[in-house]
């Protein structure tokens, strides 16, 4: 297979068209629909809420209780976005939704400059069904805000030095700032190891050239911009709330990085494993792109290798270890999959071998997976046939370097129109908050949960919610005066005269995060078996 169907489709403006129009449908779609995700989703959602509640935007409170662990930038884009659109699920994720695809216009303009439109078309292509990308640009979580200024920091940068005009490198920094405020100053590390090593290497460790270089970003100038920027908030709230503030910092930095105890060798791999899914359905080509490139030395290649293997080593180094981390890797990841897809094609038997294989290997596995969900989850048989549209799509065109992008679109298209619905049905947060609304508005009654936490009911019970209460101290709370409370069956009925406002079951097997394990537990319950649920009882005794 050579580049021509390739070039036939990207120059085909009914395709573009339909690549834009499937990626926006599946970024926007049903982002309304899930009630706000137990337990990350929750912060946010929440102490933006009583951002607005109480007017107190520098502040951060979760359920009423300072938090100190993530800087602002993602609460106040989710602030913001309440103040247009109201306080609901839609407004909570759709400042994340335009965080992605304003990273993946980023990563298309960052192609554009470095290797022309086509390889601009499909690094985005490539990026923006990038699995765990997707993921998470569905929830509310700073991961994806951060990829967008991440991104545009580097953006900037590489603008800024090939064109040589510095109110672009300014911008960066300005950038870089909004980096700090959205996850934290070891991006300054992370993001400025990515810009030395790659002077480092454009100028081939010549110290004079190299110096030349760094005088252009002028430091000076830029260092006190992103301090000014990102590390105002810090200060406000080391003068407000003093140590305990900088204890939880640290700990959330610092201590992460290099507090945690190590696994040992497996360690080296947590990333190669953590890409391996995270990036499908390119991840088996990435590799293959990168073992190109160090056999190769393509130095037009080195912007994006470098940016991948600095945040590789930086973060492989460190002891604590999340998938999530990696993502800001995707628009490089991104750039090195398009860039090969476009300017190279296999002849010898054993590369051939290895390129396609890496490219019909996660189709395969996807078209195993859409059927899996049709089947498993009961879905109108219908989708049997979206189970095979990327084979119809590989017999009318014969192209197979968007083969895994096309099988990505239609995975997510049955994900967000039929499997999200399905696992609603078993998480009625929004239907408990509804009741309690309705029967108790007096937003000074607490609500108490008994032994356990769903971190998104303060969210909507829109009050204080006390966590882990004990069954005796419940029982008592309820023979002195009013008690709202989330119960166990037998509570309920050692409260006499309990009203209740609402029953049914709520998950309690861990994190919602943990999606691949949730989805388990909704199939069994599906066939009857409710064993990661429990039966609870809304009651209110006055």
């Amino acid at each position: 297979m050579n580049n021509k169907n390739l070039d036939e489709l990207l120059n085909n403006r009914y395709f573009v068209a339909l690549f834009l129009f499937f990626t926006v449908f599946v970024y926007f779609w049903n982002i309304w629909l899930n009630d706000i995700w137990i337990p990350n989703e929750s912060f946010y959602a929440e102490s933006a809420r009583e951002m607005l509640e109480s007017g107190n935007f520098l502040e951060i409170y979760f359920n009423y209780e300072p938090r100190f662990n993530k800087p602002p930038m993602t609460y106040w884009m989710v602030a913001l976005s309440y103040l247009i659109f109201g306080v609901n699920e839609f407004a909570t994720r759709i400042p994340i939704v335009l965080s992605a695809l304003g990273s993946n216009i980023l990563i298309y303009l960052i192609g554009k400059e470095l290797y022309g439109k086509k390889v601009a078309v499909v690094s985005a292509a490539v990026m923006v069904f990038s699995f765990q990308f997707v993921i998470n640009s569905r929830y509310a979580s700073p991961e994806v805000p951060l990829t967008f200024f991440f991104t545009l920091t580097l953006y900037f940068f590489i603008i800024g030095y090939k064109r040589k005009k510095f109110l672009y490198i300014l911008l960066s920094y300005i950038s870089l700032g909004l980096v700090v405020l959205t996850k934290g100053f070891p991006y300054i590390a992370v993001i400025g190891g990515i810009v030395i090593v790659y002077l480092l290497f454009e100028n081939s460790f010549k110290v004079k050239d190299f110096l030349r270089d760094l005088k252009f970003i002028h430091l000076e100038i830029g260092l006190p911009i992103v301090f000014i920027i990102g590390f105002s908030w810090y200060i406000y709230m080391y003068l407000k709330f003093g140590s305990s503030f900088v204890e939880t910092t640290l700990e959330e930095t610092i201590k992460r990085a290099v507090g945690k105890k190590s696994k040992g060798f497996s360690d080296l791999f947590f990333y190669v494993i953590a890409i391996l899914w995270g990036f499908l359905p390119y991840s088996l080509f990435f590799y293959y792109g990168l073992v190109r490139f160090f056999k190769e030395g393509k130095k037009e290649l080195l912007f994006p290798v470098v940016w991948f293997g600095v945040m590789f080593v930086i973060f492989t180094a460190a002891k604590g270890k999340i998938p999530v981390y990696i993502i800001q890797a995707h628009g490089a990841m991104s750039l090195i999959v398009a860039y090969y897809l476009i300017n190279h094609s296999p002849v010898r038997l054993a590369d051939r071998f290895l390129y396609y294989g890496s490219l019909i290997i996660p189709v395969f596995l996807g078209v195993v997976v859409i059927g899996g969900f049709v089947y498993l989850f009961r879905l109108d048989p219908f989708y049997y046939i979206a189970a095979l549209f990327p084979v119809l799509y590989l017999l009318r065109y014969r192209e197979l370097k968007l083969l895994p992008y096309i099988t990505m679109v239609v995975i997510f298209f049955v994900f967000t129109v039929s499997i999200l619905p399905v696992v609603e049905k078993f998480r009625p947060y929004d239907k408990i908050g509804q009741a309690i609304s309705y029967n108790v508005p007096e937003k000074d009654v607490p609500l108490y949960i008994e032994r356990w936490f769903w971190h998104n009911l303060p969210f909507y019970a829109k009050r204080k919610v006390f966590r882990n209460v004990s069954t005796k101290e419940i029982v008592s709370l309820s023979s002195k005066g009013t008690v709202l409370a989330l119960v166990k069956e037998k509570t309920y009925k050692d409260i006499k005269n309990a009203q209740i406002l609402w029953e049914g079951y709520l998950y309690k097997k861990g994190s919602e995060s943990r999606f691949a394990i949730f989805l388990k537990y909704i199939y069994k319950a599906l066939n009857g078996d409710f064993s990661a649920f429990e039966k609870r009882y809304l009651i209110y005794k006055r």
